[in-house]
């Protein structure tokens, strides 16, 4: 909660900055329809990241409804938004939330996040091949060229190794090896499984399009998986909560690859990190709550008061 209201009074101070110096295009009626679809479409991509990580429980043996995947896929994107490093938490936070239903939730959630990380290098790789920036910004955009194969190769073989968790489960220390036996399975990508994982990401970058659409930055479909991709996984490194600010850098850079200034971006970019950050962060504290006050330790923290 802490790290929460710091990260809000900072969001709001920045904000306020941008909204001061930086002239705000005109929001018109489509506009706002565009943002709203860009919200939908982003919770929407949850709701597949919640169908994968019920598929990967079915795997191991059990079962939770597609509401618990949904509900245990917003807590674990609430706390890798608001915790540093929260993203190699996200699969903790996931098997805590369903807990009371499976007892095997914490290989599932790993492969689930590790599919979306094998998702967003394939996307980022693809997307700079197609579209390959130019423009003022000819140097980043030629790094990006010589980085894009690599990603793309990075992305393939975690997509397909990440399959074969069990047999790197006997390269672990025997106390995590002998807790995770059960749950970590080999289970490559299925076609279900790839359906859920590009619904979930096109989704998501469905999102970021509406956004940048309703204040005239109309990006190419490959530019718009490019600079989506990349900027999520520039905003993964190890730093800030869920990457706030770094993100939000990385979106001004890869505009700026595509020829779009950052000037003209900054309002888009804070709108659209409002819809890709705060609505998820702000879900998932809400759901994680009422997930905790439902619990058997809640009740017996409060029978015992």
């Amino acid at each position: 909660m802490w790290i929460a209201l710091i990260a809000i009074l900072i969001y709001s101070v920045a904000g306020y900055w941008v909204v001061s110096n930086f002239e705000i295009p005109p929001i018109r009626g489509m506009a706002w329809l565009f943002i709203l679809l860009g919200g939908i479409c982003q919770m929407a991509g949850m709701w597949f990241f919640g169908l994968l990580f019920k598929e990967s429980i079915q795997e191991v043996g059990g079962n939770i409804t597609s509401w618990q995947g949904f509900k245990a896929g917003l807590v674990g994107a609430g706390v890798a938004r608001l915790i540093p490093v929260g993203g190699a938490i996200t699969p903790v936070a996931m098997a805590w939330t369903v807990r009371d239903e499976t007892s095997e939730g914490t290989g599932p959630a790993l492969r689930a996040v590790l599919f979306n990380y094998a998702g967003l290098l394939i996307m980022a790789g693809v997307g700079v091949l197609v579209a390959r920036p130019t423009g003022s910004a000819q140097v980043f955009g030629i790094g990006l060229i010589v980085l894009a194969p690599i990603v793309l190769l990075a992305g393939v073989m975690l997509m397909f190794g990440s399959g074969r968790l069990q047999s790197l489960n006997k390269y672990l220390p025997k106390f995590v090896r002998d807790r995770l036996a059960s749950s970590v399975i080999d289970h490559p990508p299925t076609l279900q499984t790839q359906f859920y994982l590009w619904s979930r990401l096109i989704l998501e970058v469905a999102a970021m399009w509406f956004v940048f659409h309703a204040f005239q930055i109309d990006l190419g479909p490959f530019q718009a998986m490019a600079v989506f991709a990349a900027s999520a996984l520039f905003g993964g490194l190890p730093g800030t909560p869920g990457g706030l600010g770094i993100t939000e850098f990385g979106l001004a850079l890869m505009l700026g690859a595509y020829g779009f200034r950052a000037a003209d971006a900054a309002v888009a970019i804070l709108i659209y990190r409002v819809i890709s950050y705060w609505l998820p962060a702000a879900t998932g504290f809400l759901a994680g709550g009422t997930t905790f006050l439902r619990s058997d330790e809640a009740k017996e923290a409060e029978a015992s008061g």
